[in-house]
């Protein structure tokens, strides 16, 4: 009977609904349009310090050139010595307190005034941005100093967040002689590195692994800072004076060889020639530790390009095309070994042979082939306690399928290890491997063999061969003399 009475009252009272409230629609998540490029900036760190010396102006330098080494460090001491020490604004201070400051509560009044503060302020072209005494106590007999304590605002350089990846100089390459013989056309040299140099800043900026540091604009750079010197700039730039990176490693190269050269003979049974080209490229390299001068990894790089077989039939060679195609050869080697020597690459995932690598862009190339070896137990020197590396053992080849600008993917083959119990990151690639000689067969030759005129017989042009999967053989051409 109860329930029944509560069931009647519940109906007679209306039901009454409760509004949920309304979830908030999800924010919509799309990439930043207004991210900027990280170039570092200025910023203000509030200090306090305390001076000594034995004038008000001496112990107000000395509080504000250890409130500058706080924020900035050691480098300030030039900064300092340029700006002299902030001894303008403090000289007609120690002027008055030679002439007889019998009054501390006098002499403090001076230096905690406005007027003295902007006159730090100016002195110091933006260093510090906001100054104040916070007391100052005098001598109490001859022969003591006058002791003081300052708060002020000291302008910083937040450098970017790439200053803290190793920092590289990519030296102008070296050479012996003044030109090259490319299929008989004689080139500058400054022309072959010049571009070398330029491509493997190229390579090693976009790898994302490195802070290229310029050496080749200097007198540029210079000018741009001067004006900030002169003070036509806005004062807070003054921090960005003294800022320059050092290097942490150099990367020296020295051509050795490097020529394309057409060889001619002329027939005994007719005034014809036999013509071909052949060449070869030689590039010693060093990557040098610039604090300890230590020598991290020297070795030569060679290359052989295709060659055109003798013919009689006017063969040419583009000149331009094979310059080209040497040229990327150096590159694309030498960008290489200074990774593999810096970052080693690693298998990050596996899925049976199919295999991910931690890098992509210029560090590995498509379709080519890398030894791979296991990571095991950390080798210590004895003596210096120095590490020698891991031990590694032979593990399998990969050969690499798909390159995307941060990761490449490939296919492991030749495997020699049982691969179900390693971790994915002790396998390493340590070096490129040659073209199977199966491989290189199934190509056909770089030879363009064009028939005489008067036979009026087309003849379709075979491929070219390929000496690396990347090279690019030189394009044969007919002579117009023929």
């Amino acid at each position: 009977m109860l329930s029944s009475l509560i069931a009647v009252a519940l109906v007679g009272c209306g039901e009454q609904k409760v509004e949920k409230p309304q979830e908030e629609a999800p924010k919509a998540v799309g990439p930043s349009l207004t991210q900027t490029p990280d170039v570092g900036k200025v910023e203000q760190i509030q200090v306090t310090a305390k001076g000594m010396g034995v004038t008000p102006g001496a112990a107000v330098n000395d509080a504000l050139k250890t409130a500058i080494m706080q924020v900035n460090g050691t480098r300030v001491e030039a900064v300092s010595a340029t700006l002299n020490t902030f001894s303008n604004a403090t000289a007609n201070l120690d002027v008055q307190t030679a002439s007889g400051y019998r009054d501390s509560a006098e002499a403090t009044a001076t230096l905690q005034s406005q007027n003295f503060a902007d006159q730090i302020v100016s002195e110091s072209k933006g260093m510090v941005t906001s100054f104040r005494v916070v007391k100052m106590l005098a001598p109490k007999s001859k022969g003591d100093i006058y002791t003081v304590d300052i708060e002020a605002k000291i302008a910083k350089f937040a450098a970017p967040a790439d200053a803290g990846k190793i920092k590289i100089v990519v030296a102008p390459l070296k050479s012996n002689v003044a030109a090259y013989d490319i299929g008989g056309t004689v080139v500058p040299a400054s022309e072959v590195l010049n571009p070398i140099r330029q491509q493997i800043i190229d390579a090693l900026s976009q790898t994302g692994r490195f802070t290229i540091l310029d050496r080749q604009f200097e007198a540029d750079i210079e000018g741009e800072l001067d004006m900030i010197g002169s003070g036509k700039s806005a004062n807070t730039d003054f921090a960005k004076l003294g800022q320059a990176l050092a290097a942490d490693l150099v990367w020296i190269g020295v051509v050795n060889d490097l020529a394309y050269k057409k060889h001619a003979r002329k027939l005994q049974t007719s005034d014809r020639e036999l013509v071909s080209y052949s060449g070869a490229w030689s590039v010693s390299q060093r990557l040098i530790n610039l604090t300890t001068r230590q020598i991290l990894q020297s070795n030569t790089l060679q290359g052989t390009p295709p060659s055109v077989k003798p013919t009689t039939l006017g063969a040419g060679v583009d000149s331009n095309a094979m310059l080209a195609s040497i040229r990327n050869e150096i590159v694309k080697n030498a960008t290489e070994a200074i990774i593999l020597r810096t970052f080693p690459i690693s298998i990050v995932e596996r899925d049976g042979n199919m295999v991910v690598l931690s890098q992509g862009g210029q560090a590995v190339r498509e379709n080519r082939r890398y030894q791979i070896y296991l990571q095991g137990k950390e080798i210590k020197d004895p003596q210096t306690g120095q590490s020698l590396g891991n031990m590694e053992s032979l593990c399998c080849e990969v050969v690499i399928n798909r390159v995307t600008p941060n990761l490449s993917y490939g296919t492991l083959e030749n495997i020699k290890i049982e691969l179900s119990s390693v971790q994915p990151g002790a396998l390493q690639i340590r070096e490129a491997l040659a073209d199977r000689p199966e491989a290189a067969a199934a190509a056909p030759e770089a030879v363009h063999q064009p028939v005489p005129a008067a036979e009026h017989k087309p003849v379709a042009q075979p491929a070219v061969a390929r000496s690396a999967p990347t090279a690019q053989a030189p394009r044969v051409k007919q002579s117009e003399d023929w």
